[in-house]
């Protein structure tokens, strides 16, 4: 038995020092870092803007590859089966907490396949109206689809979106219901607004900011906690009377399950570093977003917690499909 807990330590210590040794090695070659959404886009651009300064960090270079498909899944899937050697990353956004709501499987666990580094940032959402919509405010549009459910329409970037399910949550709140109108995209559902063919949006800054600048779209208010310092006119949802209601979407970064804790330590500490840097932190505002570094245990947390959140709202609103 002596022999046995002696042999079991010493297999354990070489582990432990293989493991050291890797890490202290990594990266020795590129890095491929994978999102799931279209080249330009703004997960694209987050991938594009995090590589550029966690090279300096690094020490290698980081390739940018979108595998488009699926809300990002596919890009997912890659991550769940590749290597566990820290040479495959993956931006995840809302989407990656959004789609085992709405399917009843996925090809890769969202939490259990995934060794979770750093999230990156954090966007609010705008309810946005045409400037020259009879809603002037958000309490307009409340009272109207109050008294006539489903008669408001909604357009969003498309099922399942984090856009879709943030109107699905507002409408739980505020006790009522729309008519959502998907679209293939955020710019296609403005368009539509535009064109007064529908009677409003919720959307992320990149989305909404020009519009709203060019005064052909009016926020009637924001979705986060607080305001947003380039429109400090436009209410968050809290302050217009529907208090505890509070939705961002998110972007982090994530690796395969089982790539070593040092190895992991290090890419977060690449990571906020880099969100450090003024110049990524300034360029993440100008895209709508709040930079927003954790923990690996956090950012864990979150994705958990955004599940849970997430299959309440779809299981309300009936959005659960095979």
């Amino acid at each position: 038995m002596l022999r046995f807990v002696l042999a079991l330590i010493f297999i354990m210590g070489l582990l432990l020092n293989i493991t050291c040794a890797i890490a202290q090695e990594y990266p020795n070659h590129p890095i491929r870092f994978l999102q799931g959404f279209a080249p330009g886009g703004t997960a694209d651009t987050i991938v594009r803007i995090l590589s550029t300064e966690m090279e300096k960090t690094l020490g290698q270079p980081i390739i940018d590859e979108a595998r488009t498909g699926a809300g990002g899944n596919l890009a997912s899937d890659v991550t769940a089966k590749a290597q566990p050697d820290g040479y495959t990353l993956a931006l995840l956004t809302t989407g990656h907490v959004i789609s085992p709501a709405i399917y009843k499987s996925l090809s890769f666990d969202p939490i259990h396949d995934f060794e979770f580094i750093s999230t990156v940032t954090e966007f609010p959402f705008f309810i946005v109206t045409n400037t020259q919509s009879f809603y002037k405010t958000l309490q307009d549009l409340v009272a109207a689809a109050r008294a006539k459910p489903g008669s408001v329409t909604v357009g969003t970037a498309g099922i399942g979106t984090g856009q879709h399910m943030c109107s699905e949550l507002f409408a739980t709140t505020i006790g009522t219901k729309f008519i959502h109108v998907p679209f293939r995209g955020g710019q296609a559902a403005v368009l539509a607004l535009l064109g007064n063919n529908i009677d409003f949006i919720i959307d992320g800054g990149t989305t909404v900011f020009s519009g709203i600048e060019a005064r052909t779209l009016k926020a009637l208010a924001v979705s986060g906690a607080q305001r947003w310092p380039s429109l400090p006119d436009v209410p968050t949802v809290q302050e217009s009377g529907f208090p505890g209601f509070e939705v961002l979407a998110w972007a982090g970064v994530a690796t395969t399950k089982g790539v070593p804790k040092p190895i992991v330590e290090r890419l977060n500490k690449a990571i906020r570093s880099a969100i450090a840097s003024p110049t990524v932190s300034d360029r993440l505002r100008s895209l709508g977003g709040i930079p927003r570094t954790s923990t690996p245990e956090e950012m864990t947390a979150k994705v958990t917690d955004q599940i849970a959140l997430w299959k309440a709202v779809a299981e309300k609103a009936e959005l659960v499909r095979q």
